[in-house]
C-alpha cells in the first residue's frame, strides 16, 4: 500500500523537488500552500507532514500547536527558521524532526522513510500486543497510549514513543545517544540535541518517581538510563 506525505508549503519550487524527491521512494505528495489547506488535506488521511514554519496565514509552530490537540501524525519540519531555539521549541510542540533548508534531499527522504517506519512498527501483530508497566504508568504497545490510573492517555507522538519503549525494553542499561537514534532511524550527529529536547519531553510527561527521582538519569558522556522497574502483560 502507497504512503502520502502533505507537504505543508507555500513555495512551488521546494514542493515540486520534495514530491520528485518522495517519488523515488513510492511515496506520493499532496500539497497545502498555507495552514487552512492543511486541515482541509487532512481529511486525505495522509501519513506524514512535512511542513514549513514561514507560510502566508499563520506560524508554522502554532499549526503544529494546534495539530498536536487533535492527532499524532507525524511531522518533519523543513525550514529556513533553523537555529537552535526554533528547533527545540518545534520538538517541544511536537515535531518528531528538524531539517533546515536547504538540506540534502536524501537526507530528508531518509529522515521521512524513517518516520514512516516508525508509525507501521507502532501497529504490533497481534501475538506482540502488550502493556509495559512502571511506576504508576502503563504503555500500551497495541493503541501507543501511555496513561496512568484515573486519567485519560498521555499523547506521546511517534519519535516519543519509540524512545519510551527503548527505554522500557531495556531499564537499568545505559542507553547512548547514538542508539537513540538509530531507534528513531536518524543519523547521529555529535551535539544535535534532538534526542536530548525528546528526553526532556518524556521526562516532563512522566513527572517525579514515588522516591522524587526521575524516570530518566543522565549519564554524563554515555547518554541516559531508565530506573525505575518494568513489568510487562498481554
Amino acid at each position: 500500500m502507497r504512503q502520502t506525505a502533505l507537504i505543508v508549503e507555500d513555495d512551488p519550487g521546494t514542493r515540486h523537488v520534495l514530491s520528485t524527491t518522495l517519488a523515488t521512494a513510492g511515496i506520493d505528495s499532496i500539497y497545502a500552500e498555507n495552514g487552512a489547506a492543511m486541515w482541509q488535506q487532512l481529511n486525505e488521511k495522509p501519513d506524514v507532514i512535512i511542513l514549513d514554519l514561514s507560510l502566508p496565514d499563520v506560524d508554522g509552530l502554532e499549526l503544529l500547536r494546534q495539530l498536536r490537540q487533535t492527532s499524532e501524525i507525524p511531522v518533519l519540519i523543513h525550514s529556513t527558521r533553523s537555529d537552535e531555539i526554533e528547533r527545540i521549541i518545534g520538538i517541544e510542540i511536537g515535531a518528531d524532526d528538524f531539517l533546515p533548508k536547504p538540506c540534502n534531499m536524501r537526507e530528508l527522504l531518509a529522515r521521512t522513510r524513517g518516520l514512516l517506519r516508525r508509525c507501521q512498527r507502532s501497529s504490533a501483530p497481534r501475538g506482540e500486543m502488550r502493556r509495559l508497566h512502571f511506576g504508576d504508568w502503563t504503555l500500551d504497545t497495541a493503541s501507543r497510549e501511555l496513561s496512568r490510573a484515573g486519567s485519560p492517555a498521555t499523547p506521546l507522538g511517534v519519535s516519543g514513543y519509540a524512545l519510551l519503549v527503548a527505554f522500557l525494553e531495556q531499564p537499568f542499561e545505559p542507553l547512548s545517544r547514538e542508539h537513540l537514534s538509530r531507534m528513531l532511524k536518524r543519523e547521529y550527529v555529535p551535539y544535535d540535541r534532538i534526542i536530548d529536547v525528546h528526553v526532556s519531553q518524556i521526562r516532563r510527561i512522566l513527572g517525579k518517581q514515588a522516591d522524587g527521582s526521575s524516570f530518566i538519569k543522565t549519564l554524563r558522556s554515555q547518554g541516559y538510563v531508565f530506573i525505575a522497574q518494568v513489568e510487562a502483560s498481554n
